[in-house]
């Protein structure tokens, strides 16, 4: 079994969860069993010396030490952690990967054509590292499935919506009768 610790003094469970994720699947891809790893996340309670310098150790802030349950009253989300959880995820789920393959239809719809970068705008995906190869992945699906075109070859693809353009992005036309003199 590999034991990976972690000595470090102000993580949260969030950080700690994605930290976590990454050094398995980074484990796992090395060839370690799926159920053969294990992170450990302890506090970091000492004083250190690094290169002339002596670094005390703080008392761990009011926010992430241990405290009493609280109440299930209902509380609204702070908008920092509004961040969908697939997006932190190093793998996206089947359903995951459907819903966005359907935002990415809907965006290829509304605007008519759009380049990996307008995409990744778009779909709200500009912080994820993963974002451009599976976006690549999903133009390539539906160029397969002769749902979008593609034109231009490196940074100047892109990939234009085939068929009938969605309501919203078609210019209403107003008809005006032409009053006779």
């Amino acid at each position: 079994m590999a034991v990976v610790t972690i000595k470090s003094p102000y993580l949260s469970s969030d950080q700690k969860s994605r930290i976590g994720e990454r050094i398995i699947t980074a484990l796992q891809n090395e060839g370690l069993t799926p159920g053969s790893v294990v992170v450990f996340f302890q506090a970091e309670r000492g004083d250190m010396y690094l290169d002339g310098l002596l670094v005390e150790a703080q008392s761990a802030p009011a926010a992430t030490q241990p405290q009493a349950p609280a109440p299930k009253a209902p509380v609204a989300a702070p908008i920092a952690d509004a961040t969908p959880a697939f997006k932190t995820k190093a793998r996206r789920s089947k359903p995951e990967l459907e819903d966005l393959k359907n935002k990415l239809s809907q965006a290829l719809q509304d605007k008519g054509s759009l380049s990996s970068f307008e995409a990744q705008e778009a779909l709200g995906l500009k912080e994820c590292d993963w974002a451009p190869a599976t976006l690549r992945r999903l133009f390539t699906e539906l160029e397969e499935s002769e749902q979008i075109a593609k034109s231009g070859q490196k940074r100047g693809t892109r990939y234009v919506w085939k068929g009938v353009p969605s309501p919203q992005s078609v210019p209403q036309v107003k008809l005006v009768k032409a009053e006779e003199a």
